[in-house]
């Protein structure tokens, strides 16, 4: 069981996350968007922008892989997915190695989109950095790389 003082530093940890992903939702893509001119895009939403993200990091991905990735049932994906296709910023392509499987990608069209929005939230993050300092800059890479490595060994033995 974990002390009061645990759990009080774990509840900020979590705020924190969550008022970052709020702030770069709510802030950030909002700038991005009114600043593209591409009509496709301004009729996005942050969930839209967000899953071509993750998209682009794994395609060509069956369904059900990106699914999980999204933390949403294959259903919720399958809507999510069927929106983005009508709007020109995913295609389906049938698996070439079992032709029962369709695969997804981010659309050729959208992809620059895509790549701007990385950047710009890169150069987002950079200014927070500069803000923060190089000393705590490198202990949260450090925590980060290290955070990224216990989720990746979850994800891939969820029973332990």
């Amino acid at each position: 069981m974990h002390n009061e003082e645990f759990m009080d530093k774990v509840s900020v940890i979590v705020e924190t996350d969550g008022l970052l992903r709020d702030y770069i939702t709510s802030v950030v893509i909002k700038d991005i968007k009114s600043r593209i001119s591409d009509n496709r895009f301004t009729s996005l939403n942050s969930n839209h922008i967000h899953a071509a993200l993750l998209l682009k990091a794994i395609a060509p991905c069956a369904l059900k892989d990106f699914a999980a990735l999204m933390r949403l049932s294959k259903s919720a994906a399958s809507a999510l997915v069927e929106r983005m296709v009508e709007n020109s910023l995913v295609v389906r392509q049938p698996n070439p190695h079992n032709r029962r499987e369709i695969l997804l990608s981010v659309s050729p069209d959208f992809e620059e989109h895509v790549v701007f929005v990385r950047a710009e939230l890169a150069n987002w993050f950079a200014s927070l950095i500069e803000d923060l300092g190089e000393e705590t800059f490198e202990q949260w890479f450090s925590v980060m790389q290290q955070l990224n490595t216990v989720i990746l060994q979850k994800i891939r033995s969820p029973h332990t």
